[in-house]
């Protein structure tokens, strides 16, 4: 009886949870894509009676002619606001019936509806609604999952798996972070992180004038050992006329409905080997998985909708990838330090075939990017910057603690040695290079020491831009690169990509954590991102020189309006609205 009494508990509070992390999300994001800063009003809260404790803030939908009075418990330079429990709709003066979560989440679908074509809107309304109560029921089943097995991991310590599998609530500034359409619900608990899953990859042999490999030099396909001599064996120690392509389990089990691939394994093009070698973990990206032992990784195709898009991999995706690999291969012993590490893809895979109706190569097309990394000290931020669920205290907080003997550093401190080993290398190289990382949490790992940051990795090749003219003065373009290739941008649109990935998306998140466990202002923070960047000043070249200028005196920065995106189907090309620059300060 108690055990189901401590069950039933923790699935309602689960619930609660993901809707508070959701309400929050959708809230931030339309204040940040409307414009407004500060939806804080001159009343207290508890002039209106609000239960708990905060500033009264009011979010008017006017399109719809409705507004939403609630407290705000944190408010944010970068519009990561915090919330209490209760809202209210103004209905007159006095009147304040109270919103349930769906209520709040109604009401801003429908206001955000109305910038949307008649003729569509209830298309996408009916969409958005769907994904995010996708969201909501996938990210309280992954939080009552940690509920029960809590106890379990008790005395485990947060390592580098632990931590890509326990990114519970994602993104900060997204309608519906934790949705993904394609997964049944026996799925969830084999293959997502967030349920602890590891598994055996599966493996296809397909003969070789199918196959389409590009390799950086002196790379070539490594695959566990097990694997390769299980399909030797199957072949009678003979396989040069074909070639092995690893799959994530659910993706093989997809392709192989496929009429198409079921034609090429009647003539044996195809052949299916089946589950094979060691287990691997997915990462938080759900679709790339890691196995530990011999440092393998794979970004795995993935035919299902994981927040905006299908995860497969694309002819123009594997060559962005490749083709920012080589570039970075070619000038690494510039760019890697102690401190400073590019993890890259090392080449690809895919199958060439196309029918009268659809190439499926995307379907089967595979980035190898092996990782080494100290596994007990190292992890991915997007996960640290998070609580688990029902703490308050942050991961990062935990492990700089692990890594030091249980004690803290000056946290202003440990910020401006993680701005030393990331900010700094980043402007460097993109001045210096032309080279710009898209640097979002998700793509950044950090290794402790000590309890400070020791070692900063930047991973994901394809989220890499490169300076056009950059590139052609330093000779990689017809040599290493083609003149079309998709790598290329101007040299504003690669800036414009760090600004957001880095600035915005990660130390916005990075320094909101911060402040909010030292029970202050962000701005203290960003007063130490303003005096680095004054003091690199002193040294810096002009092209240098004029991106820190940028960021000190600019009234603005971009950020991605992800609920916009999301509700007119733009996740390839999403919109960006301006906000605020916080590194700018009052007194600039």
């Amino acid at each position: 009886m108690l055990q189901q009494q401590t069950k039933d508990f923790n699935s309602v509070r689960s619930v609660e949870l993901a809707e508070k992390a959701t309400i929050r999300a959708l809230l931030n994001s339309y204040l940040r894509e409307i414009g407004i800063t500060d939806p804080r009003v001159e009343k207290s809260a508890e002039a209106y009676s609000l239960p708990g404790q905060g500033e009264m803030f009011v979010v008017n939908l006017p399109s719809i002619g409705k507004t939403i009075l609630g407290a705000m418990t944190y408010y944010s330079l970068i519009g990561q606001h915090t919330y209490g429990a209760a809202f209210h709709e103004i209905i007159a003066p006095g009147s304040l019936p109270s919103i349930d979560s769906h209520g709040i989440i109604g009401l801003l679908l429908e206001e955000m509806s109305q910038r949307q074509a008649s003729d569509q809107r209830e298309a996408h309304l009916t969409i958005m609604k769907a994904r995010i109560e996708n969201s909501i029921g996938k990210m309280s089943r992954y939080i009552e999952h940690y509920f029960s097995s809590r106890e379990a991991q008790a005395d485990k310590r947060l390592d580098f798996i632990r931590s890509e599998q326990s990114l519970y609530y994602g993104h900060p500034f997204h309608p519906y972070p934790k949705c993904s359409e394609g997964f049944a619900d026996g799925d969830l608990e084999t293959y997502s992180p967030e349920m602890g899953a590891s598994f055996q990859l599966h493996y296809m042999a397909i003969r070789k004038e199918y196959i389409s490999e590009d390799w950086l030099d002196g790379a070539a396909q490594a695959l566990p050992s097990h694997a390769a001599a299980y399909a030797e064996n199957q072949f009678d120690g003979n396989l040069r006329e074909f070639a092995l392509i690893p799959m994530h389990p659910w993706q093989a089990n997809y392709v192989m409905q496929l009429p198409e691939v079921q034609a090429m394994m009647d003539q044996s093009a195809m052949i299916d080997l089946g589950l094979l070698g060691p287990a691997v973990y997915p990462t938080s990206s759900v679709r790339t998985v890691w196995e530990p032992v011999g440092g393998y990784g794979y970004k795995l195709p993935l035919h299902v909708r994981i927040t905006n898009l299908v995860r497969e991999n694309t002819p123009e995706q594997l060559q962005r990838t490749l083709d920012a690999a080589k570039v970075i291969h070619r000038i690494k012993n510039d760019l890697n330090t102690d401190y400073f590490q590019i993890l890259s893809e090392t080449g690809s895979s895919s199958v060439r075939f196309a029918t009268h109706s659809e190439d499926w190569s995307s379907s089967f097309a595979v980035l190898y990017r092996p990782i080494t990394v100290p596994q007990a000290s190292t992890f991915v931020m997007a996960s640290l910057l998070e609580s688990y669920p029902g703490e308050e205290e942050p991961k990062l907080i935990q492990v700089i603690r692990q890594s030091n003997q249980g004690r803290l550093p000056d946290l202003l401190h440990w910020l401006d040695k993680y701005l030393k080993i990331s900010m700094l290398p980043l402007l460097r190289i993109l001045a210096g290079k032309g080279i710009s990382f898209e640097a979002h949490l998700q793509n950044s790992l950090l290794s402790m020491k000590n309890g400070l940051p020791d070692c900063w990795y930047v991973r994901d090749l394809e989220g890499v831009s490169i300076d056009r003219i950059k590139a052609a003065e330093a000779g990689w373009i017809h040599t290493l690169i083609s003149d079309q290739s998709p790598v290329l941008y101007e040299e504003s649109e690669a800036w414009h990509r760090t600004k957001y990935y880095y600035f915005v998306n990660h130390l916005g998140s990075l320094i909101h954590t911060l402040a909010v466990y030292r029970q202050e202002g962000e701005e203290h923070c960003w007063s130490v991102v303003r005096q680095l960047l004054e003091q690199e000043k002193t040294r810096a070249g002009a092209r240098l020189l004029a991106y820190i200028d940028d960021l000190l005196l600019l009234d603005y920065l971009p950020a991605k309006a992800n609920f916009t995106s999301c509700f007119l189907s733009r996740g390839e090309t999403p919109w960006y609205v301006h906000i605020p620059n916080p590194i700018k300060g009052e007194h600039s």
